[in-house]
């Protein structure tokens, strides 16, 4: 069955106000199949007219009140992108080379810039690595299967998508679904539980279980894949996934400061449109930045320093994913516990940028800086948030001005 497209508007009425004739007895509710949201304009992720199954289609499930984030962020770390050197001028800093269950970050990326369709390479995501124990089996311990049973998972949550490794299990396998709910671990929703893999196979058993390591994307495979959930069997309808799209500032520590270098922080945001950002590091301390990134190309120094070293991390600055322009226009839960309650005071949030970006200022949708500091697998931040009606009309109004 095909996909059915309109150019809209559409409207649906129950009895028409003008004519008694046309009264509708059963008239009552519009009801949608997995719901209905917002259609993200943008041209690399719009509904192009005439196109095929298969070609991405994404959006947001529900119209208001829309969750964004459903997030587990990681403790933040001053070295979670790159550790402590001196620094060579204009020669980008060595970052770190190995995933970290510590920091959350995964290395070795690769994502389809939004801009240009183009893939790049080599990328670090930021929350974009989690480890838990599990095993691999048909649902019998030690026989083979496609369903993964996690038993300890303490980091951030497992997302449909993501790449999975660990002894015994095939190269390129990723996570599929959630589920089965017929398991007797019950379906897992990003922790303990069950979930479907995309390859069978025997790795570990339910009393010798292995470490899996799960990953946003890898070399070949786009981690902004593992942002999006998918419908149907061409995968064309796409929902941005509020459990993977936590984009973060990072930050710049100093020992001393002997030149003030500045350094130019070059990668991407949670859709794969390239930004970046200038921080000057200031003597014996930490300078946050204000954009959320969610994957680091390079960190550039704009002065050598022999003397003292620099180092570049992670901070608890949150991003939004759709633009807002003041606190009310959006809901925040957020405490040491995976069940948060609701933050009524503003402080920590700041609104998008609406003036021209540049590598100075602040984030295009506005960001939120945890109140209480993350702790691993501990804290859940939830956002909630209700486009104005003057921004839900255009791309700008939605997803903020054009990254610098």
């Amino acid at each position: 069955m095909s996909i059915s497209a309109f150019s809209g508007p559409v409207v649906s009425f129950g009895t028409a106000a003008s004519s008694t004739s046309e009264s509708n007895p059963e008239a009552g509710t519009s009801l949608f199949y997995a719901g209905a949201g917002i259609l993200d304009p943008r041209p690399f992720y719009a509904y192009n007219p005439g196109q095929d199954f298969g070609a991405d289609t994404a959006g947001w499930l529900g119209t208001s009140n829309i969750s964004t984030l459903n997030v587990v962020p990681y403790t933040k770390s001053a070295t979670a992108i790159a550790a402590a050197a001196v620094t060579v001028a204009n020669t980008p800093m060595t970052l770190v080379s190995t995933n970290s269950a510590t920091t959350g970050v995964a290395v070795a990326q690769s994502i389809a810039r939004a801009d240009t369709g183009a893939t790049v390479t080599g990328l670090l995501a930021l929350d974009g690595a989690t480890s838990v124990s599990g095993y691999i089996s048909n649902g019998t311990s030690g026989t083979a299967g496609n369903i993964l049973t996690v038993g300890t998972a303490s980091n951030a949550p497992l997302v449909v998508g993501m790449i999975i490794s660990g002894t015994g299990v095939t190269a390129g396998t990723y996570i599929t679904g959630y589920g089965p709910t017929n398991s007797v671990a019950g379906a897992g929703a990003g922790f303990t539980g069950t979930y479907t893999v995309s390859n069978s196979m025997a790795a570990g058993t339910s009393g010798s279980q292995i470490t899996i390591t799960a990953t946003l994307g890898n070399s070949t495979t786009s981690a902004i894949l593992a942002e999006r959930i998918a419908f149907g069997s061409a995968a064309t309808i796409q929902l941005w996934n509020p459990q993977s799209l936590i984009g973060r500032a990072v930050s710049v520590t100093a020992t001393t400061v002997g030149t003030s270098p500045v350094f130019t922080v070059s990668g991407y945001d949670i859709y794969g449109f390239p930004m970046s950002e200038a921080l000057t590091a200031t003597a014996s301390s930490t300078v946050n930045g204000k954009k959320a990134f969610k994957y680091i190309t390079s960190v550039t120094p704009s002065a050598a320093d022999s003397t003292y070293t620099y180092s570049i991390g992670t901070t608890d600055i949150i991003g939004l994913p759709i633009r807002s322009d003041n606190f009310g226009d959006i809901l925040v839960n957020y405490s040491g516990s995976l069940d948060p309650a609701l933050i009524t005071a503003n402080t920590g949030y700041t609104a998008a940028v609406k003036t021209l970006a540049t590598t100075t200022t602040g984030d295009v949708r506005g960001t939120y800086t945890l109140q209480t500091a993350a702790s691993t697998g501990a804290n859940r931040l939830f956002v909630r948030q209700n486009p104005a009606a003057y921004n839900v009309g255009s791309i700008v109004g939605l997803f903020g001005v054009t990254q610098a």
